[in-house]
């Protein structure tokens, strides 16, 4: 982590950061959620607009480091985080919900701005060739079948400082 923590602990945020690479893996040429920061997307919401959930969170990693017994989950191996995953997004149990919100929040670390954290490198709108943010769209990049990896990508930091409001 190369980031300052603001709710997670280290030990707390390298489980999740295996956990996350696991929902939505890197591959040659697309890095995968850890690459992309979805954890410090996570842990800056867990500080602000989701403090409701650090109980759900500390419940969750606590229900995680149970499961997986004398091996925290990231220091499971590949093949074992993968079954570990695979029955977790099955579990009615509490485990279970608790991966589901963790699969959630990984989708919205990924995708979303990076003014929140995550989507490093703008590495979730690259992926699915979303220009990021924008003022408007031209007539031309409206007309049907105009490939939107070419319209230059924005975040809202950049809109800001078009306006003179750089945050």
């Amino acid at each position: 982590m190369d980031h300052p923590l603001l709710f997670l602990n280290r030990e707390e945020a390298a489980v999740l950061d295996a956990l996350v690479e696991e929902i939505l893996p890197g591959e040659e040429g697309s890095p995968g959620a850890s690459e992309a920061g979805v954890v410090e997307y996570i842990d800056r919401s867990l500080a602000g607009f989701l403090r409701d959930l650090q109980p759900v969170y500390r419940a969750g990693l606590t229900a995680l480091r149970e499961l997986s017994g004398d091996v925290t989950f990231s220091d499971l191996d590949a093949g074992a985080r993968r079954e570990f995953v695979a029955t977790l997004a099955e579990s009615p149990d509490f485990a279970g919900r608790f991966f589901r919100i963790v699969r959630e929040h990984t989708v919205q670390g990924y995708f979303g701005d990076p003014a929140y954290g995550g989507n490093r490198d703008l590495a979730g709108w690259k992926l699915v060739g979303f220009p990021g943010a924008q003022w408007g769209y031209s007539a031309e990049q409206m007309r049907p079948g105009v490939d939107s990896r070419e319209i230059p990508l924005l975040t809202i930091k950049d809109l800001y400082a078009r306006i003179g409001g750089g945050r």
